[in-house]
């Protein structure tokens, strides 16, 4: 757990709403690659719209424009 949702589920008062929450957001890269924003670190809570940031590309290792956007049904 990063140091980010550490501090939110201790001040939260329903930690477990506040990972299932994240768990629907994923991290997009430009080139296709995509990550759980939880297993990234991230923390997405009451959130609408996407988001970008900045930042390293944990499959092609490049720093990137990446896109915080919420995950598609099947």
């Amino acid at each position: 757990m990063s140091r980010m949702q550490r501090i939110t589920t201790r001040l939260a008062p329903d930690p477990a709403e506040i990972q299932a929450q994240t768990r629907k957001w994923e991290i997009r890269c430009p080139d296709g690659h995509s990550k759980d924003l939880w297993e990234a670190g991230g923390v997405r809570y009451r959130a609408t719209g996407s988001k970008q940031s900045y930042g390293y590309c944990s499959k092609c290792g490049r720093r990137r424009m990446l896109r915080i956007v919420k995950k598609t049904d099947p």
